[in-house]
Order: C-alpha cells, then sequence, then structure tokens
C-alpha cells in the first residue's frame, strides 16, 4: 500500500514535471471565445461536480479549444490568400523600377529576391509562434482542469487560478499581436538610385526584425505566465493526491 501511494504520487510529479520540460521546450529563435465557460468558471458556479461530469466538461472545452485554433488558423489563411495579389502586385511595381533605374542586373535579382524573402520570412515566423500559442493554450487547459480538481477538494487555488486568468489573457494578447504581424504586407522599398539601394534594402530588413521581435516578446509572456501557473499549481499542498468523487447519490424516482 505504501509502495502503491509512492508510485502514485511519482507518476503525477512526472507529469508536472513534463509539463515544466514542454512550455521549456518553445524555442522562439485567446483565452475561451467570448461567452464560453472554462473549468474553473463552471466549478465555480456548481461546487457538486463529480467525476462523470468533470470529465465531460473537460472533453467540451478541449473541443472548444481546438475548434478555436482551426478557425484562427483558417482565418489567417484566409486574410493571406486576400494578399497574394496585393503582395504580387508590388512586386511587379519593384521589378519595373528596378528596370529602368538599375543598370545592373546582378544588384536587381538581389533586390527581388530580398522582397520575396521577406514576405516569405513574415509568413513562416508568425506561423512558428502560432504552433507556440496552440501548445501553451493546450497546456494552459491541463492546468486549469487539475486545478479546478483541487478547488473541489477544498484545496487553496486562490494564487494559481489569478495566475491562470493572467496567462489567458497574455496570450489572447499575444494572438492579436501575431494577428495584425501576419496580415502585413510589406512594401517595397521606393527605388531611386543604386547609391541609396543597399541602404533602402537594409531599413526593410530593419523593419521586419523589429515587427517580428515584437510579436517575439508577446509570446515570451504568455509562455511565462503559463509556466508561473504551473509552478503555482505544484506548489499547492497535497495536489498530487486529489481526485474528483464519483457521484453514488441514489437518483430520485420520477413521478
Amino acid at each position: 500500500m505504501f509502495q502503491k501511494f509512492h508510485m502514485k504520487k511519482r507518476i503525477t510529479l512526472f507529469v508536472i514535471a513534463g509539463l515544466i520540460l514542454a512550455i521549456n521546450s518553445f524555442a522562439l529563435n485567446t483565452p475561451y471565445p467570448s461567452g464560453e465557460k472554462g473549468m474553473l468558471e463552471r466549478i465555480r458556479e456548481r461546487s457538486n461536480v463529480f467525476e462523470r461530469e468533470f470529465q465531460k466538461n473537460r472533453v467540451e472545452i478541449k473541443k472548444i479549444i481546438e475548434q478555436n485554433q482551426v478557425e484562427f488558423r483558417n482565418l489567417l489563411k484566409n486574410k493571406r490568400e486576400e494578399l497574394k495579389n496585393k503582395i504580387e502586385q508590388l512586386r511587379e511595381r519593384l521589378r519595373a523600377q528596378l528596370k529602368e533605374r538599375i543598370k545592373n542586373e546582378a544588384k536587381r535579382e538581389i533586390v527581388e529576391r530580398v522582397y520575396q524573402r521577406i514576405n516569405e520570412l513574415n509568413e513562416r515566423m508568425t506561423n512558428h509562434y502560432l504552433n507556440v500559442l496552440e501548445k501553451l493554450e493546450k497546456i494552459l487547459e491541463r492546468i486549469e482542469s487539475r486545478t479546478a480538481k483541487a478547488k473541489l477538494n477544498n484545496l487553496d487555488t486562490i494564487k494559481v487560478e489569478a495566475a491562470i486568468e493572467e496567462a489567458k489573457t497574455a496570450i489572447f494578447k499575444a494572438k492579436e499581436g501575431l494577428k495584425t504581424q501576419a496580415e502585413k504586407v510589406y512594401q517595397p522599398p521606393e527605388i531611386t538610385s543604386e547609391t541609396t539601394l543597399k541602404t533602402k534594402i537594409g531599413l526593410l530588413r530593419k523593419q521586419l526584425h523589429d515587427d517580428l521581435k515584437s510579436v517575439e516578446k508577446l509570446v515570451k509572456e504568455a509562455r511565462e505566465t503559463v509556466r508561473k501557473s504551473l509552478v503555482l499549481l505544484a506548489q499547492i499542498n497535497k495536489v498530487n493526491e486529489i481526485e474528483v468523487l464519483e457521484n453514488t447519490s441514489v437518483p430520485e424516482p420520477t413521478s
């Protein structure tokens, strides 16, 4: 019995440690939609929740999160499709300016290639940040579910609940920043002469770099808030021993 208890406790600790490692592994080189309730909010409204209902609620919430993520991805995808024609028109304008004002063909090709890569890099990096945020959302759902179990067992979850709300807000903010960045179209430099060509291309690269750094900062902040929630959850006394009770009450006979 003693060995079984310690084995269960050890497994739970491994689960929490695994979540921490998962957060750390998201290299960086929305909360639930309006009107939708997370697990903690459902628990606050009804304290006598039992295991079967608890699991059902969790499945529903996970589906909502996944659906939300799919819809967000589709929104970005559709917006990018809309912008493709605009980007192509800008490339044609740049090509015409280069042909008219830059004699060196090699330099013309370099400028065209750099401009194309800038828009491609923006799409690639915003996709990367989106992957990170989606993983953070899934980890946060697991943290909230475990916190809800602790709350049902009358453990002190106030600090964790506050941290979870902070994490939801940070993820939402990061996704809004990501959406703005993903919808950006970078204007090619106005070509006037060969002497200013290198400077203007450098400024365009710097603009993209600075914009992506701003999004990265938001993603890092979201990651840190999720990590904070997990650490606070692990500090709750007896959090490794909690379970949700089965409903063993006898139903009232129907008339």
